[in-house]
């Protein structure tokens, strides 16, 4: 669990007003001086990250943001860094601190679940407080009060429930089903490692008590004729779909890895239903391709290269391409289609953030995996999770 990736953890926002005790509140959680604390307005700059165990809730990250009235000459720009945060939260703690909280209805139009609390409630302030906010049910937080920070770690546990167990390969694997695994090693993976939704897929298949059989492209006809049987599930990089396609054998069930990430972190059906808009090259003339990762770009980058190359030769080269990386995907409105990647490095939360202002906008969207397989016109034969 302490090597849950971030991407997997169940992300706890921290917000309130500058000085409200928000840095305070996140290293009495944690046991640790993970944050500045201090008097003077505006210490905490970007935010912060840290990772934490709870009991019956698992593997989460805490994120303490600067606060949202924040009046310092970069004041501006920490307010816009503590409202991207938002998009990536599965649930907040708020920390009233006034009587006016302008930025609570941001915090609760995102629908998430929100746990109150007013620190120093050992002062007459904090009892004004608390009966002007009785109806949020706010919890009192007296810094350095262990009984209360044990108190409000399991009204953490109990509040913030996780809903959604989805898992990567869904109801395509069983136990004791066979899969084999298309992992070419190419210059994009980092060197004496695997790619993280190889590693993710992998673990997942090791649960469900599945039998894995891992080949390159390369030796995948040796590989199939080595099993026993055929395979119940072939999943392959989506580069070399149409190889492992065409070599497959009759019957073979195949998807890939970056479809089925599309599906465990993103909406699919969206997806599936946005790459048609590449039916008619009328409808397209600039597309960005979306990476949540921030590695260097080489010659033979999927999302950078192969993908744009595969869409000019198909559709000429007059169409014209955009990036994103990490968290920017703020200008989206001038674009006719959004090519994310497998959103790995991102949590599902964040993902579908992007999803619904891309739908919010009429702007298709769509991944790496899904529109490999269409360019290559064997999107009907792929399946897909559910």
């Amino acid at each position: 669990m302490s090597t849950t990736a971030r991407s997997e953890r169940f992300t706890i926002g921290i917000f309130g007003k500058t000085n409200a005790g928000k840095s305070s509140l996140l290293n009495t959680l944690t046991d640790q001086d993970v944050a500045i604390v201090s008097e003077m307005r505006g210490t905490t700059t970007d935010p912060i990250f840290k990772n934490m165990e709870i009991h019956d809730l698992g593997a989460v990250v805490f994120i303490d943001t600067a606060g949202i009235d924040d009046e310092t000459e970069l004041g501006d720009r920490r307010i816009e860094k503590s409202t991207d945060i938002l998009d990536r939260c599965d649930a907040f703690i708020y920390i009233l601190s006034s009587f006016e909280e302008p930025y609570l209805e941001k915090i609760k139009s995102k629908n998430k679940p929100i746990i109150y609390v007013i620190s120093k409630g050992d002062t007459e302030f904090s009892k004004e407080l608390l009966e002007f906010y009785k109806d949020l049910d706010p919890f009192i937080f007296i810094s350095g009060d262990e009984s209360k920070k044990y108190e409000l770690v399991n009204l953490i546990s109990s509040r913030f429930k996780k809903v959604d167990e989805k898992t990567i390969t869904g109801n395509l694997v069983k136990a004791f089903d066979l899969v084999l695994l298309v992992m070419p090693q190419d210059r994009e993976a980092p060197k004496g490692r695997l790619i993280t939704p190889q590693v993710q897929t992998i673990r997942e298949l090791l649960d469900k008590n599945a039998i894995i059989s891992i080949s390159d492209v390369k030796n995948f006809k040796l590989a199939i004729e080595g099993l026993s049987k055929n395979p119940d599930l072939i999943i392959t990089d989506s580069v070399y779909f149409k190889e492992v396609h065409d070599m497959k054998p009759d019957g073979v069930k195949m998807t890939s890895f970056s479809v089925l990430f599309s599906a465990y972190k993103g909406d699919l059906s969206y997806f599936v239903d946005s790459v048609r808009v590449l039916d008619n090259k009328e409808n397209i003339k600039k597309i960005m391709i979306a990476e949540s990762c921030t590695h260097p770009p080489i010659e033979e980058d999927i999302g950078r290269v192969k993908i744009p190359n595969m869409i000019k030769k198909k559709y000429g080269e007059d169409i014209e391409f955009s990036f994103s990386r990490g968290t920017d995907f703020k200008d989206i409105t001038d674009v006719d289609l959004i090519i994310h990647c497998g959103a790995c490095m991102f949590n599902r939360t964040q993902t579908l953030s992007r999803v619904d202002k891309a739908r919010e906008l009429g702007i298709p969207m769509t991944n790496y995996g899904i529109t490999i397989a269409y360019l290559k016109g064997i999107l009907d034969d792929v399946v897909l999770p559910e």
